[in-house]
């Protein structure tokens, strides 16, 4: 595993993180529903606007902890993690290209079932500007900050179990949100398989975080070409087979992650 700086193995520290995160970003999303703000995918609706700033909520709480653990010294730890650009090239183009490729794949295997060509295909320069805040609000905070505290208690499968459940029902407010990507009239069915493809995508992520020596800029590339693929590649729904292929990779995946895959490192398997 990447080296740490400090971490708090008691888990106090990544516990006030997670109830700052959601505290922060429910109390944000769930205002949308409460007040009845508009809301729509459009950034110039109030809706919209909210939905971003409760988006810090993560980067909120990182912040927050990191300053009360260890001052300007923690803060300036945290924030230096997105400037680790010194890693293979393999993980460049695993954070890159893996999930456009997936989604891609839909498209060309089953190209005769698409309605029109390239009418599945849609880029906007505000979307591409849009997930670099996305991925700055919430990966200084799940990578960057929770995880290597929760792999130094659970080890790297264990932690990564932890963190996904916790980083979907993050997105909890926003399913009862209609015109919202995750908005669904079956909210706890439609919230079990979206924490089912999380927990896949984070494994991933967590591999990547440790494969990079702990750098939060592979984990915020992997993020955004992730969200940006799934925007632009439009996928019609009775040929998406991309949770099938993400699930297949995440078990390979798991055969990459550090040991021990549960406990502490240094007890029971060692480490690589």
């Amino acid at each position: 595993m990447p080296a740490t700086h400090s971490l708090d193995s008691t888990g106090k520290g990544v516990l006030a993180y997670f109830l700052a995160a959601l505290g922060f970003t429910w109390a944000v999303h769930f205002s949308i529903i409460v007040f009845s703000v508009p809301f729509s995918m459009d950034i110039s609706t109030p809706g919209m606007k909210l939905y971003l700033l409760g988006l810090a909520g993560p980067l909120f709480a990182a912040v927050a902890v990191s300053a009360r653990e260890a001052g300007a010294d923690g803060v300036k730890h945290l924030l230096s993690k997105a400037l680790k650009w010194r890693f293979p090239l393999r993980w460049y183009l695993a954070a890159i290209l893996l999930l456009p490729a997936i989604n891609l794949a839909n498209i060309l295997i089953f190209h005769d079932r698409v309605p029109d060509r390239f009418a599945w295909f849609s880029v906007t320069p505000v979307l591409i500007v849009g997930q670099i805040w996305v991925v700055v609000a919430e990966e200084f905070g799940w990578r960057g900050f929770a995880l290597p505290r929760l792999q130094s208690i659970f080890g790297s499968l264990g932690a990564t179990l932890v963190l996904a459940p916790i980083w979907a029902i993050w997105h909890l407010p926003m399913f009862f949100v209609p015109g919202s990507p995750q908005y669904s009239e079956n909210v706890p069915a439609s919230l079990a398989a979206y924490a089912f493809v999380l927990i896949c995508l984070s494994i991933m992520l967590t591999v990547l975080y440790n494969r990079s020596n702990g750098s939060v800029l592979a984990c915020m590339l992997f993020h955004a070409f992730l969200n940006i693929a799934a925007f632009t590649i439009r996928v019609p729904s009775e040929i998406d087979i991309s949770r099938y292929v993400i699930f297949g990779v995440a078990v390979l995946a798991i055969t990459l992650l550090d040991r021990p895959l549960f406990g502490r490192p240094g007890v029971g398997v060692p480490r690589k």
